[in-house]
This record gives structure tokens, C-alpha cells and sequence, in this order.
């Protein structure tokens, strides 16, 4: 084995060391995911009014999956 190729081998293990030390430490924090329905309400900067999310009804008055985003006082 010569000396360049036993350098570059211990430079594979230093790294590798060093990523799994990093990662055990917790420099990283972890994220978790969130359980259910996060609602969200768009509303002014000030906060009098919001956006309002109508159902789209078919000719039939069945409610109709898609909605409708009506942004106004």
C-alpha cells in the first residue's frame, strides 16, 4: 500500500467521523411533522376583514369539490 492511497483511505474515515459526531451532537435540530389539519385564515394587516372560501354549488345544488376564494371588505 503506498502513502498516498493510505492517506487518502484515513481521509475517508476522518470524514465519515466526523459527519456521524456532528450528527450525534444535535447541531441539526430534528423536525417533526405536525398531526391533523393545520387551518390557515388570510386576513389584512390589521385584521377587520378576511378572506372568505365559498363552495362552488353545480346546477343540480350538489356542493362541488373545488372552492372559490372571494378577497374583499
Amino acid at each position: 500500500m503506498t502513502d498516498k492511497t493510505l492517506k487518502i483511505i484515513l481521509g475517508i474515515i476522518a470524514v465519515n467521523l466526523t459527519i456521524q459526531t456532528v450528527k450525534d451532537v444535535g447541531l441539526f435540530p430534528t423536525a417533526y411533522a405536525q398531526n391533523g389539519i393545520q387551518k390557515v385564515q388570510i386576513c389584512n394587516d390589521i385584521g377587520n376583514w378576511c378572506a372568505t372560501v365559498f363552495p362552488d354549488i353545480s346546477a343540480s345544488g350538489e356542493e362541488l369539490p373545488s372552492r372559490r376564494l372571494w378577497v374583499g371588505p
